[in-house]
Formats: structure tokens, C-alpha cells, sequence
């Protein structure tokens, strides 16, 4: 199917779903205020944290702040997009995912458009407001080349965020159930990342670079708005994001096609 016919059906069923959303207001409002008070809980314990310690492996407080203000500014931006696949073992338990593989767009989309995309509106203020704060406190010098590849980290990091989503949806194929796999995999590993890897066992950082890339979501990015990129090992894994979450958004599309082939309707 051709891509810009695609895109405009999506565009239009998220748009649709919008409107939707905002038609109950204050739930909305309330939504986004939940969602700063919930992130500001866990800012909390990050202060707490580094005020006990006062470093937590040489980062201080205002740095790990931007490192979480990093992973919830890409969190938002993959919540407003692909949140809908959370819940999406719920389709091919009742047998509704038939209704996207009739329709004339692609499936996913399909499944991706059915929620609204100002989901993630509580955490984009909260990340811009940490974002902030970070900045100001660790002096942080911000550059047009810093500020243009901000943009495309939080694009980027939305993508491995969102390619984890997908990838962990794509198993309903077969087990059914995924919300164990969710619970107990993906967030986990996005917790970790609050928190800079290389407090970690060097195997975990391995696989929080390699297999399951969350390192480029925030911490290798966080290098050049810091200005440390030399210090990496490899300085060029703090440019990365956007190629890694391209990266990832197309192996997990290839997955899903995958999974898709060897769906089986209920019937129901």
C-alpha cells in the first residue's frame, strides 16, 4: 500500500481519537497532572537518592536528573505513538485484530491509530520542566547543534522505546498473554536507565547497549549536552540515537510481519 495513503489514514484515525480524548476535559487535565505528580514522586527519590550519596559513580544530582528528564521526554513521545500495544493481546484474544487486517492500511497503523496521541502530554511537561532544571543547574551550555540533536534523541529514543513496545506486542502471536513480558522486561529495563549504566555490572551494560539499546535513550546522549564525549570509550556511540532507534524501529516492524503471518484467528 502506498506509504502517504497510509500515513493519512493514520493521521486521521489519531486525529479522530484526539478530538475524542478532549471531549472529556477535565479527565484529561487531570491525566497530565496525575502523570507529573507520579514523575515527581520518582524525582524525589532520585534527590533523596543523591543527597544520601551526594554522587551515584560520579554523576551528580542535576546530571542524573537529566538523564531522567532524557528517558521521560523519549517515554512521552513513545507512549503518544505506540501505547496502544500494551494492550494489544487483548485484539488477538477476542479475535478484533481481524478488523485491522481488512481494513486498506497497514495493520499496525491501524492498531497505532487507535488511541490518541496526546496520551503522552503529562510526561512532555514533566520531562521539559526536569529538562530545565537540569540545564540551569549543571550549568549546561546549550548550543543550536545541542538543542537540534535533543530534538533527535527524543525522536530517537521514542523509536527504541516504541520497537520495544512492538517487539514485546509481536509475541501475542504465539503466547497470547504479553503483559508479563511488559511488566517484567520492558519496564524493568527502563527503570534502569534512570540511573547512569556504568553503575552497573559490565554485563548488564553490555546488554542495555547491545541487545536492548535504552543506553542511547538518554545516557550516551547525555555525553554531548555534558560535553564528556570524550570520555566514552566510544565516542561515537553519543551521536548514535537517532540511527540505533531507526535501527530498532525496523527490526521490530519485521518481527511484527513475522508474527502477523503466523496469526491465527479466533474466530470469535
Amino acid at each position: 500500500m502506498d506509504l502517504r495513503h497510509n500515513l493519512s489514514c493514520y493521521c486521521r484515525m489519531a486525529l479522530a481519537q484526539a478530538r475524542a480524548r478532549m471531549q472529556y476535559r477535565a479527565n484529561f487535565v487531570a491525566h497530565i497532572i496525575s502523570m507529573v505528580l507520579t514523575y515527581g514522586g520518582q524525582f524525589v527519590a532520585l534527590y533523596w537518592l543523591t543527597q544520601r550519596f551526594n554522587t551515584v559513580g560520579g554523576w551528580r544530582l542535576e546530571e542524573i536528573v537529566l538523564l531522567y528528564a532524557l528517558a521521560i521526554l523519549a517515554w512521552g513521545v513513545s507512549v503518544s505513538f505506540f501505547w496502544s500495544l500494551v494492550g494489544f493481546e487483548e485484539q488477538v484474544r477476542m479475535g478484533t485484530y481481524d478488523r485491522a487486517l481488512l481494513r486498506p492500511i497497514n495493520p499496525l497503523l491501524t492498531v497505532l491509530g487507535s488511541q490518541s496521541p496526546i496520551n503522552g502530554m503529562g510526561q512532555f511537561v514533566f520531562s521539559i520542566a526536569a529538562f530545565i532544571f537540569a540545564v540551569r543547574v549543571a550549568g549546561v551550555r546549550l548550543t543550536a547543534v545541542k538543542l537540534a540533536y535533543l530534538l533527535l534523541t527524543a525522536l530517537g529514543g521514542g523509536l527504541i522505546l516504541g520497537a520495544a513496545l512492538i517487539a514485546t506486542a509481536t509475541l501475542a502471536f504465539w503466547t497470547t498473554r504479553t503483559y508479563t513480558f511488559y511488566w517484567n522486561l520492558v519496564f524493568p529495563a527502563r527503570q534502569l536507565i534512570n540511573y547512569p549504566i556504568s553503575i552497573y555490572h559490565r554485563a548488564l551494560q553490555v546488554v542495555l547497549t547491545v541487545l536492548v539499546p535504552f543506553a542511547f535513550i538518554n545516557f550516551f546522549p547525555a555525553h554531548v549536552l555534558l560535553d564528556r564525549v570524550a570520555q566514552l570509550p566510544v565516542p561515537a556511540l553519543a551521536w548514535a540515537t537517532p540511527a540505533v532507534g531507526l535501527a530498532s524501529i525496523a527490526a521490530a516492524y519485521g518481527f511484527w510481519q513475522l508474527g502477523t503471518r503466523n496469526y491465527t484467528s479466533t474466530g470469535s
